[in-house]
């Protein structure tokens, strides 16, 4: 099983260069106020994770923001929710990276933000936040990750998915740059 995910995983990687290479993407620090319109991309599987996502995207909404969510469920069963655009196994390449046309079109958007709302390995999540053209991207910090984000949040062991969006706020809040 080594052997098989050692060659998946080389092909996820080639196919993510290929990706990243035609971008022309510039990342621009931005703080939550400042943020217009925020995209957050969340692991579906565990439905608690749904309430927590559409409790802080309400948040965000009450706050003027334009809020756009992609989960992933990693199943093959179809689902849908109320306010997310889904994926699943069945839009994934044997390499784990998404084939969707939703997941391209979510990945292009110009967002001020991105929020990658994950802390366990998820390369389905990992692929999209990395070839985001969003101009601030966001997510827990995992040492060997950190191209996926543009500034990361050290949550320690504590995996909570309401931890994470808990620091995330604390810190995107306290950045102060000139806007100029």
């Amino acid at each position: 099983m080594k052997y098989w995910d050692n060659i998946r995983n080389y092909f996820y990687r080639k196919n993510l260069e290929d990706r990243i290479k035609g971008l022309n993407v510039k990342h621009d620090i931005i703080n939550l106020n400042d943020a217009k319109t925020v995209g957050i991309v969340y692991d579906s599987t565990n439905p608690e994770h749904d309430t927590v996502i559409a409790n802080f995207a309400q948040e965000l909404r009450d706050q003027h923001k334009e809020v756009e969510i992609l989960g992933f469920i990693n199943d093959k069963k179809p689902d849908s929710k109320t306010g997310v655009t889904i994926f699943n196994k069945k839009n994934l390449s044997w390499t784990l990276a998404p084939q969707d046309e939703r997941v391209d079109k979510f990945a292009g958007k110009r967002f001020d933000l991105l929020l990658g709302c994950f802390s366990s390995p998820n390369l389905p999540l990992e692929f999209i936040t990395r070839i985001s053209n969003a101009r601030w991207r966001v997510g827990a910090y995992v040492e060997t990750k950190t191209d996926c984000f543009d500034m990361m949040v050290n949550v320690g062991t504590n995996n909570d998915l309401g931890y994470l969006l808990k620091q995330t706020t604390y810190f995107l809040n306290q950045i102060k740059y000139d806007s100029k």
